[in-house]
């Protein structure tokens, strides 16, 4: 099925049409992409744009319309009223999302006549964010409450299908007004770049729109699929990453095979290794872009004068480690590995020998606030020995507490690496 997408192109690949071809794209069906203006901005600015002719816009749109069946469309930044009027003409009796752009995140005017949005607002489903709902409809939103009166004045009074107000800029829950009924959606916090959220949602709720899902449950889809294009953002576009399953599924296979490996690996050191396996057991993580991690489920023991891994590799295997490697990868995002051994005074002489750099936290040091949510630990005491180091630290120990054994962790790029530093270390 096809997905006519009208909008402009974020020169920093963050949002716009990118997000837009993305969006449709991973989620199965076919996008028609027809430019309106481009932006010249990058993730920290948006320094202009120019709007193309409005009759370059009317023909690209004629011309997919002949040749495929186009089953919902969405329309996004426009630039200019002349834009919006053929905009509007060509789209007529389509399944319409229109997401009325009218200014970036930083305030700068996407738009010259915000005013001429309102003509598109008649027939379609509109998707704003507040400040958007506010422009659009005079009211100042403050609460749900609001939102729901600025959903209701978009369809009642300006002929909207339905209205998606947005939460985000208030407190992540966005209100539904369909044929006379007001829908919540509760939203869940999730940590990575927004940039482009606009475009991925409204792109989102067309495509589902195309597929045949009622309203309220494409909205529902919608919202979901773009708050895991949050987790999944990529910190080189500081934006939406909207192929986030299609990577992380790709990303997954191909950390676990490579830990697989390197289990067993690490299983051929045997008897060398069996003297320097912790009374918990040790553990070997490696984590995926997506602050996914890895591990041996059960962990890695002693077995007879050998080791064994007790389970397979699984994702979350391993809390302790995830939690080391994760906040360790907030100084030193190269660093995808680790795996933890039995302290020893020999072992740190030795990492110290091969010229690794080695560092260490005290959990005496350890402040009773973060004692207290014992979750907390691991993350100070990383940030403790990064910061002691100076530098990237490549082996991290400590020396126990109460009830704590001592433990050293030995860091690497990849999980091939830590294999290695492990096979140095045993000499």
């Amino acid at each position: 099925m096809a997905v006519l997408i009208i909008a402009g192109l974020d020169t920093g690949g963050g949002a716009g049409l990118k997000a837009d071809i993305e969006t449709v794209s991973a989620l199965g069906e076919h996008p028609l992409p027809v430019l309106t203006a481009i932006t010249y901005q990058n993730p920290s600015e948006v320094r202009g744009y120019h709007t193309l002719p409005p009759e370059v816009v009317g023909e690209g749109i004629r011309a997919v319309k002949g040749a495929f069946e186009v089953k919902a469309v969405k329309i996004g930044m426009l630039g200019s009223g002349e834009v919006a009027r053929v905009v509007r003409e060509e789209t007529e009796g389509l399944t319409r999302v229109f997401d009325p752009v009218i200014a970036s995140s930083t305030g700068r005017k996407l738009i010259d006549d915000a005013e001429s949005l309102k003509t598109l607002i008649p027939g379609s489903i509109v998707t704003p964010n507040v400040p958007e709902a506010e422009a659009l409809t005079g009211i100042e939103i403050r609460s749900v409450e609001d939102m729901k009166e600025s959903a209701r004045v978009l369809v009642e009074e300006l002929g909207a299908e339905g209205a998606v107000v947005k939460g985000g800029h208030l407190d992540l829950t966005d209100v539904l007004h369909w044929r006379g009924k007001f829908y919540e959606f509760q939203g869940e916090k999730a940590e990575g770049f927004t940039h482009g959220t606009g475009c991925a949602f409204s792109s989102a709720l067309a495509t589902f729109l195309a597929k045949g899902l009622e309203l309220p449950k494409a909205v529902e889809r919608a919202k979901r699929f773009v708050e895991n294009s949050i987790r999944f953002s990529k910190a080189e576009s500081k934006a939406v990453n909207p192929l986030w399953e299609l990577e992380r599924d790709a990303y997954r296979w191909r950390v676990r095979e490579e830990l697989e490996k390197a289990v067993e690996e690490l299983v051929t050191f045997g008897e060398r290794l069996n003297p320097h396996v912790p009374e918990v057991g040790t553990n070997f993580a490696l984590a995926t872009p997506f602050r996914e991690v890895f591990a041996v489920k059960g962990r890695i023991v002693r077995y007879g004068q050998t080791i064994k891994p007790v389970g397979p590799v699984e994702l979350n295997a391993s809390d302790h480690l995830r939690r080391a490697l994760l906040k360790m990868r907030e100084f030193y995002p190269e660093i995808k590995a680790v795996l933890n051994l039995r302290y020893s005074e020999e072992l740190i002489e030795k990492a110290e020998e091969l010229g690794l750099v080695v560092s260490f936290y005290d959990r005496r040091e350890e402040p009773e606030e973060v004692k207290r949510s014992e979750r907390g630990t691991m993350e100070w005491g990383i940030e403790t020995a990064v910061k002691r180091a100076g530098k990237r630290p490549d082996v991290v120990y400590h020396l126990g507490d109460w009830g704590k054994e001592p433990m050293v962790l030995v860091f690497g790029r990849d999980a091939g690496e830590v294999v290695e530093r492990v096979r140095k270390l045993l000499g």
